[in-house]
């Protein structure tokens, strides 16, 4: 395991991530068959299949930042909130609540839920991102580069049109003791323009077991075939 001492959390440093659902007091891989299940069984609902059923789609498009992508038609959302050069569009399983809702107004009634989240910046100017990109950089896909709070696992490199980067893990590192913390990321870099696209997947209302790492693991995995649906369906427009 590589070690550096940057934060490692990526999402917690974006723009807008305070608004992201309530993933816990908070983008191609299926579960190895010897992973051992958790020690309290999860539903069954939200154990992978080798082959999840094909969901109709529905088309998010926003002409002026000329960006779009498809999410299950079943889904909430979407909740969209701008600022300036930035588009923040959530969706998700359960519930989606308004940008810069409070998290004691945010009630969720489905268990092991999911959300994705994702973030267009043109023209970004901010460099919040790059040591987190540089981390990955470093990495070979498996490996993790952990800190005292936060650990990092990068899954693949990754290009979407002119874009460039990772998907990889953000999770709690093992020494932290605080809230679980887990979500699956998507960091694209378009060099020549400077822009900037995230998408983050984050599990939500997780029913945890004595495992809780195993648990928010099953629920993304769970959801991968979406969220990488999700990924490959975005389109941005050249400006």
């Amino acid at each position: 395991m590589k070690n550096s001492y940057f934060l490692p959390v990526f999402c917690l440093t974006l723009l807008m991530s305070a608004c992201a659902p309530d993933a816990a007091p908070t983008p191609t891989i299926l579960l190895p068959t010897d992973t051992p299940p958790p020690a309290t069984p999860l539903p069954t609902d939200i154990l992978p299949t080798e082959e999840a059923p094909a969901q109709p789609l529905r088309l998010y498009e926003n002409p002026t930042f000329g960006f779009s992508f498809a999410y299950p038609e079943s889904w909430f959302g979407p909740d969209e909130y701008t600022v300036e050069s930035t588009l923040r569009v959530a969706v998700g399983s359960d519930v989606v609540y308004p940008y810069g809702t409070g998290r004691e107004e945010q009630v969720y009634q489905l268990s092991n839920s999911y959300y994705v989240v994702l973030q267009y910046t043109q023209n970004n100017q901010n460099t919040y991102w790059s040591d987190t990109y540089q981390t990955l950089a470093s990495l070979q896909d498996g490996e993790s580069s952990s800190g005292d709070r936060g650990m990092l696992i990068r899954v693949r490199q990754l290009e979407l049109g002119p874009f460039k980067g990772f998907e990889y893990i953000a999770t709690l590192s093992k020494t932290a003791q605080t809230e679980p913390f887990y979500t699956r990321e998507v960091l694209l870099v378009d060099e020549p323009t400077g822009d900037l696209l995230t998408i983050t997947g984050s599990p939500n209302n997780v029913t945890v077991g004595a495992d809780w790492r195993e648990a928010y693991h099953l629920v993304d995995e769970a959801n991968l075939s979406l969220f990488h649906q999700i990924v490959e369906s975005i389109i941005v427009r050249s400006r």
